[in-house]
């Protein structure tokens, strides 16, 4: 799988990392030991620097359901069916001191057609989802922009309307709805990670800015 993209600067690009297991596994979902490197973009591959002949994408290790492992074996008997998807797994919104400059960040979430959970996923997810290596047929996702800087209520300046943070994103809720109905009953704080810019940014707020 290509990467999202063509090149990485230096200060994006974390190297020669080491798993002993039980923290990643390749998109077929077998666990992954050895040497690895990930990027800030939230991708994670095989091999402590990218080699395009070799590297592989690693997503967060899930312990296989029975389902899951029968899956793997019937796809091995019978290799010309695609069975083996990759599950989706929670990742709740990072923010960085960069997204509280901008005043806003995208968030993603997705949901299997026939349960009831929606779930919070990171942007690499929601590519794999894209790309089919999460089962598009067997899950839905949305994403939105959830804005976190500003007036929280609504304003008039010189008799304009000026939306509040609360409003533009019960507006990004409702939009995202159309696609997956039970977010409204998830997300509830319209003003979740709100920051009223008073108080300086600490360097790092999720240890990722490191």
């Amino acid at each position: 799988m290509a990467r999202l993209k063509l090149y990485y600067p230096v200060d994006e690009i974390t190297p020669n990392l080491y798993t002993s297991g039980q923290q990643w596994m390749t998109t077929d979902n077998k666990e992954y030991v050895g040497v690895y490197h990930s990027y800030t973009t939230g991708e994670v591959y095989t091999d402590a620097i990218w080699n395009i002949k070799t590297s592989v994408a690693l997503i967060p290790y899930k312990e296989q359901t029975v389902e899951e492992q029968k899956n793997v074996v019937y796809q091995q008997l019978k290799s010309d069916l695609k069975l083996n998807y990759s599950s989706p797994t929670a990742v709740p919104v990072q923010i960085r001191k960069t997204d509280i400059y901008a005043g806003n960040i995208q968030r993603y979430f997705i949901k299997k057609y026939n349960e009831v959970p929606v779930i919070e996923i990171d942007k690499y997810q929601y590519d794999l989802w894209q790309n089919d290596v999460i089962d598009s047929k067997m899950y839905n996702v949305t994403k939105l922009t959830w804005y976190m800087t500003g007036n929280i209520s609504d304003t008039y300046i010189n008799g304009v309307l000026v939306e509040g943070v609360a409003t533009k994103n019960k507006k990004q809720i409702a939009f995202a709805s159309v696609r997956i109905p039970e977010l409204q009953n998830v997300l509830t704080n319209y003003i979740e990670y709100y920051s009223d810019g008073s108080f300086i940014v600490p360097i790092d707020i999720n240890g990722l800015d490191s």
